[in-house]
């Protein structure tokens, strides 16, 4: 049996006793910005370690099975319908026009392109089983917001609609984990001042590349052109040294550089003291 027939794609919501999950958020709201969209801005000072958000998941499903997003969704409220819908979810040229190589701008066109049709035979399969109109196109859009928006813990993936309003920044100012239960845990991993933006990293491997490698998968996987300070500076061609206001000395007369830092942080954060003895860092 269907959960919900395909008529459109915004569902109405429902009262304010909603489906959605409830988060736990104090200190931050939602802006809109020219030129940047929706972003998250700190309200008051958050200290290092201190937690910024914590969010329960409104869907999640297997990361390897991207059917069951669109199962989960169709059986799900309204509201978690809207917010799903309410995700970021960029048109197949955005950034684009940013890149000077036309030979990285090919690529780029090419990897998307690969994937968007992925997407599309997927959508259209599905939307077989269902009635309505626009269910490919529904699909194809919510397989888009999930390549976009999902993040992973365990063997799940999950959406989370008020998490995903944090912007990328090669220099994060905000660490996240969703080891827990699969609930998101923001956490400032650096003196944020109430006015400044609130920013993680979407990237796994974020000290260790260069500018033009961060760039190619944020252009290919989550579809923009990152002008972030970290890479609207000179890139050294690798990880590099931090700036010297990153640097925390180490009671042990060394220095802590920025990645150990943000992993001592976040290992602290998740409750991982093994790990956080594995590499080396304090807990």
């Amino acid at each position: 049996a269907l959960c919900s027939a395909v008529v459109g794609y915004l569902p109405t919501p429902s009262s304010p006793a909603n489906g959605l999950p409830m988060a736990t958020q104090k200190g931050f709201h939602i802006e809109h910005v020219v030129g940047q969209g929706r972003i998250m801005r700190a309200s008051r000072r958050y200290e290092p370690g201190d937690t910024v958000l914590r969010e329960p998941p409104c869907l999640t499903w297997p990361h390897d099975d991207a059917e069951q997003l669109i199962s989960s969704f169709m059986c799900a409220s309204a509201d978690v319908q809207a917010a799903v819908l309410d995700m970021a979810a960029p048109d197949a040229d955005a950034g684009l026009s940013c890149i000077v190589s036309d030979h990285a701008r090919m690529e780029a066109v090419a990897e998307r392109a690969a994937r968007s049709a992925e997407r599309s035979s997927l959508a259209a399969r599905m939307a077989e089983a269902y009635d309505g109109p626009r269910a490919a196109d529904l699909f194809e859009h919510l397989l888009l917001i999930g390549d976009i928006n999902a993040h992973a813990f365990g063997k799940r993936a999950g959406l989370f609609p008020i998490a995903a309003k944090a912007n990328h920044s090669c220099s994060p100012n905000c660490g996240h984990s969703t080891r827990v239960g699969g609930e998101m845990h923001y956490f400032a991993t650096c003196t944020i001042e109430a006015g400044d933006e609130i920013v993680i990293s979407y990237l796994d491997q974020l000290w260790s590349t260069t500018r033009e490698e961060r760039r190619r998968v944020l252009l290919t996987q989550k579809l923009f052109y990152c002008t972030c300070p970290r890479c609207s500076r000179a890139d050294s061609g690798g990880g590099g040294r931090p700036p010297l206001e990153e640097i925390e000395p180490d009671s042990r007369g060394g220095e802590w550089t920025a990645p150990q830092q943000l992993a001592r942080a976040e290992c602290a954060a998740a409750g991982c003291a093994e790990e956080c003895a594995t590499l080396g860092l304090r807990s």
